[in-house]
C-alpha cells in the first residue's frame, strides 16, 4: 500500500518526521491518503487527522506497516542488477531509449520510465525538474539562478549538475516553499 500526503506546508515537516520514523514513504499517487482536517474533499480513501491527535495517526499507520511498500531503486550496472539505496542516488534522467539512475560515483540503467519512477517514489524527496530529469532534494547542496528564469542545481560529494527548465522553476520554488 503507498501512502499520501495532503496537508498545509506550515506542519509538512512535523508530519513527514513522524511518518518517516516508522518506516513509511510518502508518495505523490497513493492508495491511501493521510489528510489534514479541512483538506480532504478530493482525495479518497483517506484517513483525516488533527495535528493535535497526530499520534493517533502514527499509531494507526504504524499498524499498516506489515504492508506497506517501500520502493527501492533497481538498476543494472555491467550486465548485473544492483539495489540503490535512496540516499545514494542524485539523480534519474531520460534518454531517448532508457532511464540512467546517477549516484555520485556510478550510473545504473533502470528499467521504468521516468513517468512510472515519478508516481512512485516519495513525493517529499524526489521532484519532476524538467522534461528528462527528476532529482533527489535530499542531495541538491546548491540552487543557482540561470540563464533566462532557469536554475542550476549543484549535488554533494560531485560535479554533476541539472538544470530545472523554466516551465518546471515555479513548481520547484513551491516544492521547496520558496513561494
Amino acid at each position: 500500500m503507498k501512502l499520501g500526503l495532503v496537508c498545509t506546508n506550515e506542519n509538512r515537516e512535523t508530519v513527514l518526521e513522524k511518518i518517516h520514523s516508522i518506516g513509511i514513504e510518502v508518495y505523490k499517487k497513493a492508495d491511501l491518503y493521510g489528510v489534514e482536517e479541512g483538506l480532504h474533499e478530493e482525495f479518497l480513501p483517506c484517513i483525516v487527522f488533527r495535528m493535535d491527535q497526530l499520534e493517533e495517526l502514527v499509531d494507526l499507520l504504524q499498524s499498516f506497516t506489515g504492508s506497506a511498500s517501500s520502493s527501492k531503486v533497481v538498476g543494472m550496472y555491467n550486465e548485473e542488477f544492483y539495489v540503490v539505496d535512496h540516499e545514494q542516488v542524485l539523480y534519474f534522467k531520460a534518454t531517448d531509449l532508457t532511464v540512467v539512475c546517477h549516484t555520485a560515483s556510478e550510473e545504473y540503467r533502470v528499467k521504468e520510465k521516468l513517468y512510472q519512477l515519478e508516481d512512485r517514489l516519495p513525493s517529499d524527496r524526489y521532484i519532476k525538474v524538467n522534461r528528462s530529469f527528476i532529482v533527489n532534494i535530499d542531495r541538491v547542496v546548491k540552487i543557482i539562478p540561470w540563464f533566462n528564469r532557469r536554475l542550476l542545481l549543484k549535488f554533494d560529494q560531485s560535479k554533476k549538475e541539472v538544470e530545472v527548465s523554466k516551465n518546471y522553476v515555479g513548481h520547484f520554488k513551491e516544492f521547496l516553499g520558496l513561494r
